[in-house]
């Protein structure tokens, strides 16, 4: 799966004792905070970071993977969608605003004209990865209506990372693809975000 590996890699022990040890363990600190600024147990967290020890990947990856609580919380800076997945990791996806279907997730700051979405901010955050982008869409003619722009990422456990792409493969879709390298062990990978609209609504997903 795009985006796997290089979490799993990026918090193992293999990786010659050096700085970058410190920054493995930085990472599984990070993971904890996260973790735990959103209520999963420390016994949970232990299995989680023990997985990826053993090279597995969260749930929480990808959006695929079935949800077993969704919570939404306002904050200051808008609405969020707090998903629990089944082996207890945490992905967590502004919404549109009040009364957002769920499809909206993920998609926010929009100006809205009739069926016209414009503006609108794409994003995720699974705790070592945050992605997003801007682009505009239209709900009537199921089509994205501008060239995606502004993109932003986080790779945690990368020792480097770049935009392999942004744009529109597709009328009804914008995407973005990040290109990451792991520190210690040479290993690259891909991460993605996209939003496709579809049947007069717009939906994130990322992997």
């Amino acid at each position: 799966m795009a985006g796997i590996a290089v979490l799993a890699l990026a918090l193992t022990g293999a990786a010659p004792a050096s700085a970058s040890t410190e920054a493995e363990h930085s990472e599984v600190v990070i993971a904890r905070e996260f973790l735990s600024e959103y209520g999963v147990p420390s016994e949970t967290q232990d299995d989680l970071v023990e997985a990826y020890l053993a090279g597995e990947a969260w749930d929480s990856l990808s959006s695929a993977n079935p949800t077993v609580k969704v919570v939404e919380e306002k904050r200051p800076d808008g609405d969020y969608t707090i998903s629990t997945y089944e082996d207890g990791s945490v992905s967590v996806v502004r919404i549109g605003g009040e009364g957002a279907d769920v499809k909206t997730r993920g998609i926010s700051e929009c100006s809205v004209s009739g069926s016209a979405r414009n503006g609108c901010k794409i994003d995720t955050w699974v705790g070592l990865v945050s992605m997003s982008f801007y682009t505009s869409y239209n709900l009537s003619s199921n089509t994205v209506t501008a060239n995606p722009w502004g993109p932003a990422w986080t790779i945690g456990g990368a020792c480097g990372s770049s935009l392999n792409y942004l744009g529109r493969p597709l009328a009804n879709r914008a995407q973005m693809l990040i290109n990451a390298q792991m520190c210690g062990v040479p290993y690259n990978t891909t991460f993605e975000l996209r939003l496709t609209v579809s049947g007069g609504a717009a939906t994130v997903s990322w992997s």
